[in-house]
């Protein structure tokens, strides 16, 4: 019995020491404890309700070794949403540099008189700049850089045009929408047109004031404009029990600009802004440029329009009258990623194609794209980039590809542009609703959202303490149910890749 009770005593004592050493090895970081915990993480992931029957594609890799320390499907083809992102602010940063601007010329073709008037057309020149207007960087509003451009006609003794308003997109091929994108949201703000010449990111803005119940509420547009129609269908009527506003649907005449808004809000609605896109920006653009010069007192005789529209094209020698430059591209990307911008996503690829020599169609992008993705190590022979924002329903993409885009990026001159421009958990961003409190990811992980139809992705970083962010990306395709519970699971796995590290 006393043998037995020192072989206890022994047993006890090495299984607390094992334990206790266990416990030592995890807070340090131990690799095996580490990959233990991964694993452990992803069964959970493979488990949770909301991705019964959908296909689940995840690599986490340490960038340190390049060893994966968790994977399932690394490398099929995957639905990407707005994962694509990474890819196409990644070449736009590769190609382009942080500091490129876009610059949009304002020049007249004809001739001068002297009492001010100038004889000819006057062309804005687009250079595929896609924030030319947007509010997100004119703070005075989408029409402050035409403002700009009425002054520096003033400047120069402008204080008539006998001619026309002509907008120039030959920067780059009229493509329109994204390959593979579905017309039926061709009038939704996330798929506006792309085009060589953008204005106020290609839509058009509608603010709702509320009036009487069972009326129509008042609307204005920003820009004012004559270029659209609205038909206002929406009613105004007062909330109570079992009556809910239903908020305003958008349909736009496909090919025209003829909207209808319906739906309803509540009376007391007030500033409420909505908007949604327009049918050829590069018309757009230059309608309301014609119709800001008026409003700053110098007239207009002749109509506005598309060069690649008009019967004449315009004639006579060429002069800068001003040139409007983008913020820099490092700005451009910041956007992009924290917004989840398209239209943005679908410029900078088309861009850094021109840089390149190409013809800044989507053709000449993926080019460039997959040339760039080889030189960061990237496998690119099963890639399909169908689009550069990831709407479209072509684009296949592996986690694998996305994850060592991620880990190849580490090594670029522009890494700290590049992660400080991916949205970070439960702060900024399309993550700000997300990781809620007592996450370990909130505030710590920089990732990148997707969301499409039966399609949810998450793919970023995770900081540590003195050493390399781990990389991670997990694409999500057809599942059946809520999308927001495929997102908590995610979020979940993610929270607990940040407490099995250091």
């Amino acid at each position: 019995m006393a043998c037995y009770d020192a072989m206890k005593a022994v047993l006890s004592s090495t299984i607390a020491v094992f334990l206790v050493g266990a416990v030592v090895r995890a807070q340090a970081g131990d690799p095996v404890a580490v990959r233990d915990r991964v694993h452990e993480a992803l069964d959970a992931l493979l488990a949770a309700k909301p991705l019964a029957g959908a296909r689940v594609g995840v690599v986490v890799l340490e960038p340190k070794t390049g060893e994966v320390l968790a994977e399932s499907r690394p490398d099929e083809g995957f639905l990407t949403a707005s994962n694509m992102k990474l890819i196409s602010s990644a070449v736009a940063l590769e190609v382009l540099g942080p500091d490129y601007v876009f610059e949009t010329k304002l020049v007249g073709r004809g001739t001068w008189y002297r009492n001010g008037t100038f004889d000819g057309d006057l062309v804005l020149v687009g250079s595929g700049d896609p924030t030319l207007g947007a509010t997100y960087f004119e703070k005075s509003g989408s029409t402050a850089p035409f403002v700009r451009m009425a002054a520096a006609l003033e400047t120069r003794g402008v204080r008539k045009i006998e001619g026309r308003v002509l907008g120039d997109d030959s920067c780059q091929p009229d493509e329109v929408m994204g390959l593979g994108w579905d017309w039926s949201y061709h009038a939704d703000w996330y798929a506006a047109q792309v085009g060589g010449l953008c204005f106020n990111e290609n839509c058009i803005d509608v603010i709702f004031e509320g009036t009487a119940a069972g009326r129509p509420p008042l609307v204005r547009l920003e820009p004012e404009t004559g270029f659209v129609t609205i038909q206002n269908r929406v009613q105004c009527l007062t909330p109570s029990k079992g009556v809910r506003p239903s908020g305003v649907t958008w349909a736009r005449t496909l090919g025209g600009n003829e909207i209808t808004l319906t739906g309803s809000l509540a009376v007391d609605t007030r500033g409420k802004r909505d908007w949604g896109s327009v049918h050829n920006p590069t018309a757009f653009a230059a309608t309301v440029l014609r119709e800001t010069l008026v409003r700053q007192g110098i007239p207009v005789t002749g109509a506005a329009g598309d060069t690649d529209e008009v019967a004449e094209p315009p004639q006579g020698e060429e002069m800068e009258m001003y040139v409007h430059r983008s913020p820099p591209l490092r700005r451009i990307v910041h956007a992009l990623n924290k917004r989840s911008q398209n239209l943005y996503a679908e410029q900078l690829p088309r861009a850094a194609a021109r840089a390149r020599g190409g013809d800044g169609s989507m053709a000449s992008a993926r080019k460039v794209a997959r040339q760039e993705l080889e030189r960061l190590g990237v496998d690119t022979s099963r890639l399909v980039l169908a689009d550069g924002s990831g709407l479209s329903r072509l684009d296949m993409v592996s986690p694998r590809q996305i994850a060592t885009l991620l880990d190849g990026m580490r090594s670029s001159p522009h890494f700290e542009i590049y992660f400080d421009s991916l949205p970070v958990a439960g702060v900024d961003g399309t993550l700000r609703r997300r990781f809620p409190e007592g996450n370990a990811a909130r505030g710590r992980v920089h990732a990148k959202t997707g969301y499409v139809s039966r399609t949810v992705a998450l793919s970023g970083y995770v900081p540590r303490n003195d050493c390399e962010p781990l990389v991670f990306s997990i694409l999500i395709n057809d599942f059946l149910g809520a999308s927001s519970g495929v997102q908590a699971a995610v979020d979940a796995f993610v929270g607990k890749l940040c407490t099995a590290l250091p």
